[in-house]
């Protein structure tokens, strides 16, 4: 069985690492938050906490779910990013909403360390990824993505394949204009 790495468990990623928790996957995750711990322990026994984000590096697959681009690049690809850590080969799925310009930097750094990378935004709220209802909107390589359906299907559907890294987090930014302009 395929083991889950996890950063990012609040208001988005805290559903989405319940859910593969829920469904009986392993998911290592690391937090800092007490009660985030708290409610992700709660959620099943495949659930364990980590002590550094390095310990997620033999994950075959590690989700973050982070607050600003600039949280996602320090985490990731600076000094100590998990990125530098990674086993060759694994996958790295990011459910953040960052700038379209900002995944392609970490699309291009991840290939350069022979990880996988797949940008897949989410479409509504904390309520749906709860009951694993949030749309999923993924872009990077169609290999990638078929290789990874299984797993977000469980955190969300329906799941959609967009093509490109960039058209992920460029959909997800149209999708939040439209929606600011129905207020």
């Amino acid at each position: 069985m395929m083991k889950i790495g996890f950063i990012g468990i609040g208001l988005m990623g805290g559903p989405l690492a319940r859910n593969l928790i829920r469904a009986g996957r392993e998911v290592l995750f690391f937090a800092r938050n007490k009660e985030h711990i708290e409610k992700t322990l709660s959620a099943g026994t495949t659930g364990k906490l980590v002590s550094s984000v390095r310990d997620l590096a033999d994950c075959d697959i590690v989700f973050t779910c982070l607050p600003l681009p600039q949280t996602v690049k320090s985490v990731m690809m600076e000094d100590g990013g998990l990125l530098n850590h990674m086993k060759p080969h694994s996958v790295y799925i990011d459910t953040s909403t960052i700038d379209p310009h900002t995944a392609g930097e970490i699309e291009a750094y991840a290939a350069q360390k022979n990880i996988h990378y797949l940008g897949c935004t989410l479409g509504l709220g904390p309520a749906q990824a709860e009951l694993a209802q949030e749309p999923i909107f993924a872009g990077g390589d169609r290999a990638t993505f078929d290789r990874c359906k299984d797993i977000l299907d469980i955190i969300g559907s329906p799941v959609h394949y967009l093509g490109g890294v960039k058209q992920a987090y460029a959909f997800k930014i149209i999708s939040n204009m439209v929606g600011m302009t129905n207020l």
